[in-house]
């Protein structure tokens, strides 16, 4: 017990430190800049003052420079004026990539294609407690396919866009399952509308792409809502119609779907669910959850979400608020989530009276690149806690803290997952279900 909780005091001083290492990063290279013209400027006043004159333009010289401009030499093949040299400064996306996929693969007009995909291979050492029945990744220890997932996505003219994936290691469908199917049409950046099987706009952590986060897991509620089947903070994927857009700093999106599993038996409730998603910002956070760019530019984004989903045994109802920022390495993420169900008697189709549930879960998660030229290396932690129903205490209340290391290879297209997991229940039994865990991913 001393060692879990000296542990979890270095973790909780490691993630409140990131920061301030990345604010002294900045100052420091600050002052290296403002040195060197110092310094520069020093060496100038220097010369100066040992010949007691200053550089003045003679007239004889003005008058070479016209002679040289009226008749002027050719330069040197691949010369370049010494004002084009120098970079300008980074900005968010503006990484320069020394190995990439072509996009698009496939171009014939208007038309474009390219393929995606993901392979993430895990070693994990569990506790005797772990059971992917209860939402954890491993049972035993050993090694697992967390996910292969291949896809397609492209266009058939500026305005209609397509997409599709599968999952090649769905145990619960055989494998080979589809999960996104979609059709898009859009206009301009401040409209759109897409058509098909893609996630709803809820919960930050859950729209971003599992092959783009800085942990191998999302927090603890999501796979746990996945092996129970219950999804109301995790929506999971449905079949639906969205609209959304951009304006300036304002983004919004808001959509009805079919609230219920399956992609092809069509509406399995009395009605339909309905999701809003908004919020505003500044600057490209772009997919990576890491700030692999390590821009100047302090990037920064706030949204809230809802949804409303008509099932048939109970109306549910869901809010959450999220904040992301970036800036210099630095990236932190933090988001609540809250649901309740309220059971429907009036249903023919409920058997029996379902209890009323009520559940929420928060995260806060922060990651450093570090300034390395050898290598990319982020130091990543998250703590993140939930109540599976705030009526009972149970198992189901519980914290998690998990940190570790992370390093990119081939700039983004490689990466190496190494983190310790943490599990605290707050009620009821306390079970041994701490992970050590390694994943390497591959993505393009």
């Amino acid at each position: 017990m001393k060692l879990r909780n000296s542990l979890i005091s270095l973790l909780v001083l490691c993630l409140c430190s990131l920061p301030m290492v990345a604010f002294a990063q900045g100052t420091e290279d600050e002052k290296k800049t403002g040195a060197k013209t110092e310094k520069k400027h020093e060496v100038k006043s220097e010369s100066e003052s040992k010949t007691g004159t200053t550089t003045q333009p003679s007239e004889e010289k003005k008058d070479t420079d016209v002679a040289a401009d009226e008749n002027p030499v050719p330069p040197v093949k691949n010369w370049h004026h010494g004002g084009m040299v120098t970079p300008p400064a980074p900005t968010a996306g503006s990484r320069e990539r020394k190995f990439f996929v072509p996009n698009p693969m496939i171009s014939m007009g208007q038309f474009e294609l390219n393929v995606h995909g993901r392979v993430q291979v895990l070693f994990g050492i569990v506790g005797e407690d772990a059971n992917v029945a209860n939402g954890d990744v491993l049972s035993r220890d050993g090694f697992s396919i967390r996910r292969a997932r291949l896809g397609l996505y492209g266009k058939i003219s500026e305005r209609w866009l397509y997409s599709m994936e599968l999952d090649l290691v769905d145990e619960d469908n055989g494998g080979n399952a589809l999960i996104d199917a979609s059709i898009q049409y859009k206009p301009a950046p401040w409209g759109w509308v897409k058509a098909g099987a893609f996630k709803p706009p809820f919960s930050r952590t859950l729209l971003n792409s599992s092959g783009s986060m800085q942990f191998m897991e999302r927090p603890i509620w999501v796979n746990l809502e996945h092996a129970t089947g219950a999804h109301v903070l995790d929506l999971d994927r449905e079949v639906g119609l969205s609209a959304g857009g951009q304006a300036s700093m304002f983004f919004y999106e808001v959509g009805v779907f079919n609230g219920s599993p399956g992609f092809s038996k069509g509406d399995l409730n009395n009605g339909l669910m309905y999701v809003l998603r908004f919020g505003v910002g500044m600057g490209e956070m772009g997919k990576e959850e890491a700030d692999l760019e390590r821009s100047h530019e302090f990037r920064w984004r706030f949204a809230l979400n809802g949804y409303l989903n008509q099932d048939a045994a109970a109306e549910y109802r869901g809010a959450g608020t999220d904040l992301s920022l970036k800036w210099l390495g630095l990236s932190f993420y933090a988001e609540a989530l809250w649901a309740k169900g309220i059971p429907n008697s009036a249903s023919e189709d409920v058997v029996s009276l379902l209890d009323e549930m009520e559940k929420w879960g928060m995260y806060a998660q922060a990651g450093y690149v570090l300034p390395i030229d050898m290598m990319t290396l982020e130091l990543v932690a998250r703590f993140a806690m939930m109540d599976d129903q705030v009526h009972v205490d149970d198992e189901g209340d519980l914290w998690e803290m998990t940190a570790g290391v992370n390093t990119y290879f081939f700039d983004d297209l490689l990466k190496l997952m190494i983190h310790y997991s943490m599990r605290e229940e707050i009620h009821g039994a306390n079970m041994s279900n701490d992970m050590l865990g390694a994943m390497l991913q591959l993505k393009f």
